[in-house]
């Protein structure tokens, strides 16, 4: 689960600017918060608002480009177009992320400085919490050299050391992460660290979820869990399953191919996920051994109760938006998980959107971690959201760089109508219309 996240240098943030997930005094929606130990408390649940060219999407680009840079163990290109642009000082400075990360009972820090294709520093600690933080290992890296720090637990045997003074002079390479090399280190913090980054994932506005067909084949709960949460809201949709067609019929003629290749490249006892045409397809095995082409499907009801299948691309964009949620809001109940989702509104109706969250908030067995970016102001409810959960985006009016910062830093009353505050300007995060009067409409 996130702690915090701390960026500088890039994109539209300048100065070092902090996200965090840590639960403020607040006694409201209590299960909201999933209490580590008596020193840290961690939220499940995170909202930011804040107007167009804010920074809102970018803090989800920041995140996105850190757990990919994690997960491949390297630059792969120059990282200095992603630098803030508007101050001139920037092109020789540092990109640096900061990731705090609660992994099998412990908090572990993560930093990394990065400038054109080298990993300038880089480093993994265990938090003390209150105390002093423990050293898992430095890095520092120019053009032509490493310096290696480990910690002593980590060079106790000759293996060890050996192994560790091979990755500094021959091994890494001044554009790879050392976290990339868990593998070779075999050190039980690095591996667990990269695993936990793993399970972030982000959704952007044109994100589609590319394994609905395996979402609704596999695990018979997901498949409950999805027409449930389906049929709470008035999309028209009676259910939504997979329609199995044989292969040789799915694909015709033209088709022949790329059909050789699908079955060639088929196993016994494994399934093939493609993409067909922008369409998820699971190729599988049905009970008679045939192969057999899987898509997802939703059912409508004629008013004489006659079914009728349609193709998730028949859907409205509001449906399809919100089939592409309900796995994400599924592995909520994996502890862990974490999901960022940029405008989660998009093709949205409001209302939906406000039922859909306050289900979802409401229940209390979800362990994961949900943050979203927003401009829906009907979602700023105390009722329905913590004051430490409500953050603001905004772009400083003399250098053009984002920050962010908590409703909670405003201590509002609960009873404070904070939708109407917002809009009236008193939290910040939304644009200036002032100049609109210029316009002589």
């Amino acid at each position: 689960m996130i702690v915090r996240l701390i960026l500088s240098n890039f994109l539209s943030f300048d100065n070092e600017t902090e996200f965090n997930m840590l639960a403020g005094s607040n006694k409201t929606h209590k299960h909201h918060v999933y209490s580590f130990s008596e020193k840290l408390n961690l939220l499940k649940y995170a909202s930011i608002y804040g107007a167009n060219g804010a920074g809102k999407s970018n803090l989800i680009k920041g995140i996105e480009f850190l757990r990919d840079l994690i997960v491949d163990g390297e630059l792969t290109s120059s990282c200095d177009s992603q630098k803030f642009k508007l101050n001139d000082e920037n092109r020789k400075k540092p990109i640096k992320f900061e990731l705090e990360l609660e992994v099998n009972n412990q908090i572990l820090i993560y930093g990394i400085s990065l400038n054109g294709l080298i990993v300038e520093e880089e480093w993994l600690y265990e938090s003390g919490i209150n105390s002093d933080h423990k050293l898992i290992f430095e890095r520092q890296s120019t053009k032509d050299s490493n310096t290696i720090k480990l910690a002593p637990k980590y060079r106790k045997s000759k293996h060890q050391k050996v192994l560790a003074d091979v990755i500094e002079k021959n091994i890494l390479k001044s554009n790879e992460l050392l976290v990339g090399k868990y593998k070779e280190l075999d050190i039980e913090e690095i591996r667990d660290f990269v695993k936990s980054v793993s399970k972030i994932i982000v959704i952007f506005p044109n994100s589609k979820f590319g394994a609905l067909p395996s979402f609704l084949s596999g695990d018979h709960n997901a498949k409950k869990f999805a027409n449930e949460l389906l049929n709470t809201f008035d999309t028209g949709v009676d259910e939504i399953c997979t329609q199995s067609i044989d292969i040789n019929k799915y694909f015709g003629k033209d088709d022949e191919e790329l059909k050789n290749d699908i079955l060639s490249s088929m196993e016994p006892d494994h399934d093939l996920l493609i993409s067909y045409l922008g369409k998820p397809l699971l190729i599988t095995h049905d009970d008679e051994n045939k192969i057999i082409v899987k898509k997802a499907v939703t059912k409508h009801l004629t008013s004489d109760n006659e079914t009728i299948l349609f193709d998730i691309e028949d859907e409205s964009q509001g449906t399809q938006r919100l089939l592409d949620f309900i796995p994400a809001f599924h592995m909520l109940y994996q502890k862990g998980t974490v999901f960022f989702i940029d405008e989660i509104d998009q093709s949205i109706h409001p209302a939906l959107l406000k039922k859909l969250l306050e289900k979802i908030l409401n229940n209390t067995d979800l362990i994961g971690q949900l943050i979203f970016t927003t401009h829906e102001s009907n979602l700023l409810d105390l009722k329905l959201f913590r004051q430490d959960e409500i953050w603001f985006a905004e772009k400083d009016p003399v250098s053009k760089s984002s920050q962010i910062y908590s409703l909670n830093d405003f201590k509002p009353r609960y009873d404070l109508d904070i939708r109407k505050g917002y809009l009236q300007g008193r939290f910040g995060g939304i644009p200036f219309l002032g100049h609109l009067s210029n316009l002589d409409w």
